[in-house]
């Protein structure tokens, strides 16, 4: 279901509007993790079966929600599809439904999945309870009482509903109101159905692992034996007794789950198991139905990530050839969990691929798998927003007219009549109308905050909805510094992507420099798009008396795959080599003080950032190092094996790339972040180089650690986590860089 939050001002009182009247006002983390400069959130989803789009619509004053539907062509609000005030036809008071934060569509939109009580799960994963209200009976039925669920799905005929509680399958026959489990031998840690681990949601971006085929009849899904993947022990100290959690973790080199591919006949109750190799050391990243009812494919993945296979499944005999593959024998084939997009009535399919350098689209028709491409540059397509097979067109977005950008485009199937829908240089996320004739455009750029419109696919014509006014003017009414672009070659010519945040109040002398940098192969940190709590930290950090630098280095995505792969097999010294070359670049051009730079990382980054203070020692004043890898060797497997293949292959990069393997090196400057609880980077890591820095009689570093936090280091609205730890970061720096 495609989904989006759209944002409106919230209007704050406050103390600070009357120093506005005397002169722009400093602002303080305080009002950024409080809220203060925070945009109301309104959850919207587009409709399936008409050119509608519904959203929630709270009354913060006495507490009703509701949800509308507004109409494409009008922009008018034309229906309320449900309110928390529920009231049934023999009822003579309504009764007050709880809190609810999202909800989706049923296939022909006669049904609304209610979410409520929405917690994370995994990485990127929710759970929640669910209620299913039907528009037209006006009936509300309670999913399940036993549990939160996760990833809830319709089946095509809208009668039924999946989901996953507690490992398990289930399906709910809406109308007769019960419910039968698909499997029951699931167990946390041991089996799960129709859902990936958290090895797969961190390494390949997979979460719901299961999918109904078009005609409802079947249900293919994964299950993830997790037995032969050893624990992990999570401490949790919030009782008198510690209470520790083990949690299946395959480190770089050891067993990762076994997982199978299972086809469910629904009427009949019969399991297919589908042929995928009797190897369990191979990954399956991905699954997708055929519109003939009768096919499945299957992305098979080797270990070593070097080999795809797209396997062909009959859905009767669960018999399986291989029709595609992709090999990357030098370094890895990069995976799209949700490939396959089929056109053409199912006879042809789309496909992303960056088998010739960058991530484009290609046709691949079904019965020869013959490959066409579609798209092609030096540009990468980033996401298939639709399909029309009734003009022969697809939707997708691209960064083709910068790195930095994301725009919309329409074109032919056979690659030509390519025509961009966006206008102005941004980032523009995007939802299409089922009838392909208008898009929800969310627009935003560096440091303009979001704009929200209609647009035309036929005319472009537009119709703004939301502007943002207010959340400008108040904006203007503080001591915001803007953000500037700036890009720097890399010794091998290719440029890397940067920005630079100077204070409000600048003067001409030199400024100590803060290198912020992510600069893993998943993710850009350097986008013109607005980002409001963290850019505007970085902007309050600025105005503390430093020039702040955020760089994607090498290694990072959105320029191609010999830009992402180029750390490949020797992950930390090439993106080092691009912060140092960057620090020379803003030494010459931006007055930075080249002795008074720290770097400053989180997760990936803060690997970087704790390599800089110790392979690198004495290149840089002073590093903040949060949640960072020290050892690859404590590593998930997918992403550290993805870098430096198997530890018994390439022990001696291993080390090379590991900042407690120099921890002799260490001068001065380290500032050591955790949570006690991240389950993704674990605590182990900073204990570790503590350890290696006390062991090697360096004292002169400092740590903390925040007790039962996870990798995100966050605690809600007001996000006093957050306010804490740049307030410890802010002081850390104020000493360093003198």
């Amino acid at each position: 279901m495609k989904k989006l939050f759209v944002s409106l001002f919230i209007i704050f009182t406050s103390p600070v509007l009357y120093a506005q009247q005397q002169g722009k006002a400093d602002m303080d983390l305080q009002q950024i993790w409080s809220g203060h400069f925070d945009e109301r959130k309104y959850v919207v989803h587009l409709m399936n079966q008409s050119p509608h789009f519904a959203w929630i619509q709270t009354d913060t004053g006495s507490g009703p929600q509701v949800i509308l539907s507004l109409d494409f062509n009008t922009t008018r609000i034309v229906d309320t599809l449900f309110s928390n005030q529920v009231k049934g036809e023999t009822d003579s008071l309504p009764t007050t439904f709880t809190y609810f934060q999202d909800f989706s569509f049923s296939p022909d939109d006669s049904k609304i999945l209610v979410h409520t009580q929405i917690e994370p799960f995994y990485t990127i994963s929710e759970k929640a309870f669910n209620y299913v209200w039907d528009i037209n009976k006006k009936i509300l039925r309670v999913v399940s009482a036993n549990g939160k669920q996760l990833y809830p799905s319709f089946s095509p005929d809208s009668k039924q509903l999946a989901y996953i509680f507690s490992g398990n399958l289930y399906i709910l026959d809406i109308e007769k109101n019960t419910t039968v489990p698909v499997t029951v031998d699931g167990v946390p840690g041991q089996f799960l159905y129709g859902m990936a681990d958290a090895l797969y949601e961190n390494g390949f971006g997979m979460t719901k692992a299961y999918e109904w085929s078009p005609d409802g009849n079947y249900i293919a899904m994964l299950r993830f034996n997790e037995n032969a993947v050893k624990t992990y022990p999570l401490t949790l100290y919030e009782r008198p007794y510690a209470e520790v959690r083990d949690q299946r973790y395959p480190l770089a080199g050891e067993m990762v789950p076994d997982v199978k591919v299972f086809v469910y006949d629904v009427a009949n109750k019969i399991f297919i198991p589908v042929d995928v190799g009797i190897n369990p050391d191979q990954y399956i990243t991905g699954i997708r139905w055929s519109p003939d009812n009768k096919t499945l494919y299957v992305q098979r993945l080797s270990r070593n990530q070097k080999k795809l296979e797209l396997l062909k499944a009959d859905v009767i005999t669960g018999k399986t050839t291989v029709v595609y593959t992709e090999e990357k024998p030098d370094n890895y084939v990069r995976t799209y969990p949700d490939n396959i997009s089929f056109i053409k009535e199912g006879k042809s399919f789309l496909w992303k691929s960056e088998k010739d350098g960058y991530t484009h689209l290609y046709e691949i028709s079904a019965d020869v798998a013959k490959v066409t491409p579609i798209t092609g540059g030096k540009w990468e397509v980033l996401e298939i927003k639709a399909v029309d097979d009734t003009r022969n067109e697809l939707y997708y977005t691209s960064n083709e007219p910068g790195s930095r950008q994301k725009q919309l485009y329409k074109i032919n199937y056979d690659g030509s009549g390519k025509t961009k829908l966006t206008t102005g240089t941004g980032y523009h996320d995007i939802w299409i109308s089922n009838d392909k004739r208008f898009f929800f455009d969310e627009y935003s750029s560096l440091n303009k905050p979001p704009v929200y419109q209609v647009i035309s696919t036929v005319d472009k014509g537009q119709k703004k909805l939301i502007e943002n006014k207010e959340l400008n003017d108040r904006l203007r009414d503080f001591k915001i510094p803007n953000a500037y672009f700036f890009t720097v070659a890399a010794n091998d010519s290719t440029t890397m992507n940067g920005w630079i945040i100077r204070p409000y109040n600048h003067t001409r002398g030199k400024l100590p420099l803060i290198l912020y940098v992510y600069g893993g192969s998943t993710h850009q940190e350097v986008l013109d798009k607005w980002s409001d709590k963290f850019t505007l930290t970085m902007r309050w950090l600025a105005n503390q008396g430093y020039a702040v630098a955020c760089i994607d280095p090498r290694g990072t995505p959105g320029k191609g795959e010999a830009f992402r792969k180029m750390n490949y097999n020797a992950p930390g010294d090439i993106e080092i080599e691009d912060i140092l070359k960057v620090k020379a670049y803003l030494a010459r051009n931006y007055r930075v003080d080249s002795s008074n730079v720290a770097v400053m990382g989180w997760s990936y980054g803060g690997y970087l950032a704790a390599l800089a203070q110790t392979k690198y020692a004495g290149r840089f004043k002073a590093a903040v190092a949060i949640a960072p890898v020290t050892n690859w060797r404590f590593y998930e497997s997918v992403y550290a094996e993805r870098l430096l293949s198997m530890p018994s292959e390439n022990a001696e990069r291993y080390k090379n790339a590991s900042p407690v393997s120099f921890a002799d090196n260490y001068k001065s400057g380290l500032f050591l972040v955790h949570g006690t609880a991240d389950d993704n980077v674990h605590l182990q890591n900073s204990m570790e180089l503590s350890k290696q820095l006390t062991n090697a009689m360096k004292s002169n570093f400092e740590q903390h650690f925040y007790t039962d936090k996870t990798h995100n280091l966050s605690d809600g609205t007001p996000n006093i986590l957050r306010m804490t730890l740049y307030t410890r970061i802010s002081e850390f720096l104020k000493r360093e860089l003198k």
